[in-house]
């Protein structure tokens, strides 16, 4: 049996179905959906502390479900859900293994800009947000334990801003020339 942990827009996809029927066919696939542990991963970035009872409780919602007894594996099926696999480890009743798509997103990344010309010397890792307010700066440090150092909004400013990043771009780019696969 195979858990999925994601938003609960994410759980509902048709998509998942299809993951699922194509990579796990012979397995039992049980999902939950937590805003809370999105939250809980916002915080670890800001450098609050969180609490281990509501990883535990996250994990007992998913694991009380039929057939969450034999769960042995959670799919981490959010971006922001890798910072707090260790939280969820710790928390869980026994040992299960965490899975989450970040090679598979670089290397998608990575083949959808195959034929982007890549300057010689790393810019700047930088992270982009969608909307400008005072409360990014709190994650500043989180971001820059990443390689994140320079934050900036869609308009292209750079500035304190705030909203959820919309994306992270690594301070290594991949160069011209290189297999993207």
């Amino acid at each position: 049996v195979i858990g999925v942990l994601g938003t609960e827009a994410t759980v509902r996809q048709p998509y998942v179905d299809r993951l699922s029927a194509q990579f796990a066919p012979d397995c039992r696939v049980l999902r939950h959906g937590s805003a809370e542990l999105v939250d809980l991963a916002e915080a670890k970035l800001r450098g609050e502390a969180t609490d281990a009872a509501q990883y535990r409780r996250i994990l007992d919602d998913l694991l009380r479900q039929p057939g969450g007894e034999r769960i042995d594996t959670i799919v981490l099926a959010c971006t922001h859900f890798p910072l707090v696999e260790a939280e969820l480890a710790a928390a869980a009743p026994r040992p299960i293994a965490f899975v989450d798509g970040k090679e598979g997103i670089a290397r998608r990344t990575a083949w959808l800009t195959r034929d982007h010309r890549w300057p010689d010397e790393a810019g700047p890792g930088t992270a982009v947000f969608t909307r400008w307010s005072p409360m990014v700066e709190a994650y500043r440090p989180g971001l820059a334990a990443f390689g994140l150092d320079r934050m900036i909004g869609l308009s292209g400013e750079s500035r304190s801003c705030g909203g959820l990043p919309l994306a992270f771009v690594a301070p290594h780019p991949l160069k011209s020339g290189q297999d993207h696969r």
